[in-house]
């Protein structure tokens, strides 16, 4: 989209002219474009429209306008939130160069830089270029007070263009052809004294020295009638030098800027690099669809990627590789578009028809006569051109020629939607290989390869990012006396690494600030806030939270944020950040900004780990001790059981992440955020084998001690309890019980029931792992009453098959059964899936030990359809190895073996179930036995041995007793 304000108010789509609608809507239009990428607050609005005569429905014929023009804007195929809502008001959200208003800016800033430089020939084009962009009065017939400031204001930089073009073209000596213009420009603006000398100087320097004392006499008859003012000094002066015949006021012209012979066949790609590495498959790619002899259309070959990634690299490889192909010479630009100085279409075709031979005073003055006159020169020639670091299609699309036989590579941080390519390549970072060995070519072998593991953790430290390494390789090169491990100790240190990543004139930091300078204030502060949470990624709703906005809100501000290359989407509604781009977003962030931000984050998370933990333990009362409930109105909801478990499974990094922050920073922060913090623990604990549990214990370790500094008793117990938790899936006993008992006393003082209830049932069941099954059945004493106490009732029923199963370990099934049929019967009812398999299985136990092997079985079997129906594979594994013993006893060996496979197999692909795959192998030796598969047994029994043995369980003394059995022959090998 082009948006039009120095003339008629209009919205140009390509070629077609789109309806602005009535005069105030037009007005309106004004306002956001001429601020366009900022919000415009309604007020302002509805002020710039109709200043103090506001009519009282002013907000509402507002909104309908803006309505009207999303409307219209989406119907032309633009993103619905081009016109965004923003606070009460509207943003714009396009690039402020689709304004011709801002254009005219740009180009007369590159007009003056260009003056600066005396390149004048430059300078009058991009002068030409600014002013043909006036097609008549600015915002003509638009009413409103913002709209005639604004008329004014740009009247005034078109003639300031103007004079200024006037003065730059007498430098180069064009004194006749302006003596027309200049007569008419002052017609139409006799009160100008600037535009008086001009003329003066023209006539005089085109030998008409009368005409020009003329031209002084009317100067001077006008300002007195007029303004009752004389000449001033600066025009006196041009008349008594005229006057005197100043040899210096009709100097020979200006030579422009001039460059050497143009060449027949321009060479202009930079230089290879010669340390090149990887990409081979890029490289591959590109070069096939540039010299593809059937193609019918111009080969474009795009290249895009974040900054440092290593396009201009790549686009420069392949363009030397198929260079060849293009006998009629290569062109190269840098477009600048990283930066704020993206460089002109305009000034680039001046620069490629020049070195194609055409004079600079033959090049046409606009943009898309200069790209015609391009296309038509390259129309029969087979000509390759690389067009480096652009900004967006409208910068490229000039460029290109239209013959089938040219060829162009084009990078960009973001890829070039409106330019149509034949092959384009995203890059990513290096892999870990493709790093080393650009580490190895540059540093060389003999230097890297007696230090592997250092090579590898220094492409480590860089994230693999090629610029990164390239840095790093080089800095070694340069000094001979330091090793790899000393860089890597330099590199150590998060907050010196992007200062480390520096060489000569190559800097990783230079790479990103060009990125993150052409980002709106909004942006640039969510660019910085997310850096610290978004870890290893964040979705929307969790960015969203953290920001502080709602979810399209915090949408239009994170896409740029991919758009710059300063963020990855990997997925739809996620995010992430390159390691160094996170470095970089917390170098720029002051110490105590994010704190309201981590927790806001904290909070969402809390929130929507409530639900979720409801899903997953209906009923259970500890939902209410989480965070008031987790549960308000308009709060987080999930659909069922899987879209929570999806949700936990896809956060819970973050979570973990967002609660190790606080706990570096817990003495800043509120001191409710601690019981936050556990409470989010707890919540994600129900999820036990969907998420890194030990990861999450080693977060709630560090929870508890900062709690118990804080004298945060609450947050301290529950810290412990997951702590303990952790360590018994681990069967890590001793630190089990430590933590269990610290939860257990922190729970007492913070009157904490609930989770202390928890506490004794871990006790108890370390106990009953430790054949202690007298202190285990106290502990489930224990539990069974805060159970009950807190009415409790799923806690209750699981710490009763808890004791049941104590008693089936103690030979006690008989008093098992009945506690096992009760708790069953009511989870049923309860329609607690988790827990019915849970109780199938310990009743089959029983029954088992009783001796009722074919009602073990249908109890069995029951549990093995529940679990996979319900998706609970931790408790099918283990339902497996037991079904397997039962029907080893029942002499259904063949059975039995492919039951205890499935176990085993299941126990060996999940970590940190140790106790549970010794069971599985243990039995699985026992089913081998009986079938008599002798070095199979062994083999199991070994295995079993050896997990029971690191574990410190009580059962490696009765599976060292099957080992020796076993191989001394298995004539003795006990049953169990």
């Amino acid at each position: 989209m082009e948006f039009s304000v120095l003339g008629a108010v209009g919205i140009r789509d390509g070629e077609v002219v789109l309806p602005s609608g009535p005069p105030q809507q037009q007005a309106a239009l004004a306002v956001l474009a001429l601020r366009c990428g900022h919000a415009v607050p309604l007020h302002e609005l509805v002020s710039g429209v109709w200043g103090e005569a506001e009519p009282e429905s002013a907000v509402t014929i507002v909104r309908t306008y803006a309505w009207r023009l999303r409307k219209l804007l989406t119907a032309a195929g633009g993103d619905p939130q081009v016109l965004a809502r923003a606070g009460d008001g509207y943003r714009l959200a396009e690039d402020p160069l689709s304004v011709d208003a801002f254009r005219a800016e740009q180009l007369a800033a590159q007009a003056a830089r260009a003056r600066a430089a005396e390149e004048y020939e430059e300078c009058a084009a991009l002068l030409t270029e600014a002013v043909a962009l006036w097609r008549g009065e600015p915002l003509a017939g638009v009413p409103g007070p913002f709209a005639e400031r604004q008329r004014s204001r740009l009247a005034e930089l078109r003639l300031a263009l103007l004079e200024e073009r006037f003065d730059v073209e007498l430098l180069l000596g064009r004194h006749a052809h302006l003596v027309p213009e200049l007569t008419a420009f002052i017609r139409e603006q006799p009160l100008r004294e600037r535009p008086y000398g001009f003329l003066m100087r023209a006539l005089y320097a085109a030998g008409r020295q009368a005409d020009a004392l003329a031209v002084f006499g009317r100067a001077r008859e006008v300002l007195s009638t007029e303004l009752g003012l004389d000449p001033g000094p600066e025009l006196r002066g041009l008349h008594e030098r005229i006057l005197a015949r100043d040899p210096q006021l009709a100097p020979a012209p200006a030579p422009a800027a001039s460059a050497p012979a143009t060449p027949a066949r321009p060479a202009q790609l930079p230089a290879d690099t010669p340390d090149f590495s990887g990409r081979n498959e890029a490289v591959a790619e590109l070069s096939r669809a540039l010299t593809d002899p059937d193609r019918t259309a111009l080969a474009v070959a795009s290249v895009s990627g974040m900054g440092g990634i290593g396009k201009s690299t790549l686009a420069l490889r392949v363009a030397h590789q198929v260079k060849g192909e293009f006998p009629d010479g290569q062109l190269y630009a840098d477009l600048r578009g990283t930066g704020t100085d993206a460089a002109d279409p305009g000034t680039i075709l001046v620069s490629f028809l020049s070195a194609l031979g055409v004079p600079r005073q033959e090049i046409p003055g606009s943009v898309e006569d200069r790209s015609r006159l391009f296309r038509t020169l390259l129309d029969d020639r087979r000509v390759l051109l690389l067009l480096d670091n652009a900004r967006d299609a409208a910068q490229v699309r000039p460029l290109l020629p239209g013959a089938a036989r040219c060829a162009v590579v084009v990078t960009s941080r973001a890829r070039l939607v409106g330019v149509p390519s034949c092959a384009h390549v995203r890059l990513t970072e290096f892999s870990t290989q493709e790093a080393l060995s650009l580490v190895r070519r540059i540093v060389g072998a003999a230097r890297t390869d007696p230090e592997q593991e250092a090579a590898l953790a220094l492409v480590t430290a860089c994230a693999c990012l090629p610029l990164a390494v390239r840095i790093v390789a080089t800095r070694l090169s340069s000094r001979p006396g330091w090793t790899v491990a000393h860089l890597v100790a330099r590199l150590a240190d998060e907050r010196r690494r992007l200062a480390e990543l520096r060489a000569d004139d190559l800097a990783v930091a230079a790479a990103f600030e060009l990125g993150y300078r052409q980002l709106t204030d909004r942006q640039a502060l969510a660019f910085r806030s997310l850096a610290s949470v978004a870890w290893p990624g964040i979705g929307l709703a969790a960015a969203a939270a953290a920001l502080g906005l709602d979810e399209a809100e915090a949408e239009d501000l994170l896409e740029p944020l991919v758009d710059a290359a300063l963020l990855e989407s990997p997925a739809p509604g996620r995010y992430r950040y390159h390691d160094l781009v996170r470095d970089f977003a917390r170098q720029l962030t002051p110490a105590d900004e994010n704190l309201a931000v981590e927790r806001r984050l904290l909070d969402h998370l809390l929130a929507m780990a409530g639900e979720a933990f409801r899903w997953m333990v209906p009923g259970d009362p500890v939902h209410s001790t989480i965070a008031a409930g987790a549960v308000r109105p308009g709060g987080p909801r999930f659909a069922d059981l899987a879209e929570a478990r999806a949700w936990v499974i896809t956060e819970c990094d973050c979570a973990v992440h967002a609660v190790q922050l606080l706990v570096r920073r817990w003495e800043a922060a509120e001191p409710q955020a601690l019981t936050t913090a556990a409470d989010l623990l707890v919540a994600l604990s129900s999820f036990g084998q969907d998420i890194p549990y030990a990861q999450m214990a080693l977060a709630a370790e560090a929870l508890a001690e900062a709690a118990a500094l804080a004298g945060n008793h609450r947050a301290a117990g529950r810290a412990h309890f997951i702590c303990g938790n952790a360590a018994i899936q681990e069967t890590r006993l001793a630190r089990a019980r430590t933590h269990a008992e610290l939860a257990a006393r922190f729970c007492r003082q913070a009157g904490d029931r609930a989770i202390l209830q928890q506490a004794c049932n871990d006790l108890g069941v370390i106990a009953q792992f430790e054949q202690r099954y007298d202190d285990a059945a106290g502990f489930f004493d224990e539990a069974l009453v805060l159970a009950r106490e807190w009415g409790q009732r799923s806690g209750e029923l699981i710490t009763t098959l808890n004791a049941a199963l104590a008693r089936i370990r103690g030979r006690r099934a008989e008093e098992a059964l009945p506690a096992c049929e009760e708790a069953l019967s009511a989870l049923r009812e309860m329609a607690d899936q988790h827990g019915v398999a849970h109780a199938l299985c310990v009743r089959g136990q029983a029954l088992h030990e009783l001796g009722r092997y074919p009602e073990a079985l249908a109890g069995y079997r029951e549990c093995l359809e529940l679990c996979t129906t319900a998706g609970i594979p931790g408790q099918q594994a283990q339902v497996w190895y037991r079904y397997a013993e039962t029907l080893r006893v029942m002499g259904e060996v063949e059975q039995a073996l492919e039951a205890a496979d499935r176990a085993v197999a299941y126990y060996r692909t999940v970590p940190g179930r140790d106790r549970d795959r010794g069971y599985a192998l243990w039995t699985r030796a026992r089913v081998s036995h009986s079938a008599g598969h002798r070095e199979p047994a062994l083999e199991q029994a070994r295995e079993a041995l050896e997990v029971f043995t690191r574990t410190a369980l009580p059962e490696a003394a009765q599976v060292r007793a099957l080992v020796d059995a076993l191989a001394d022959g298995g004539r003795s090998a006990p049953a169990a």
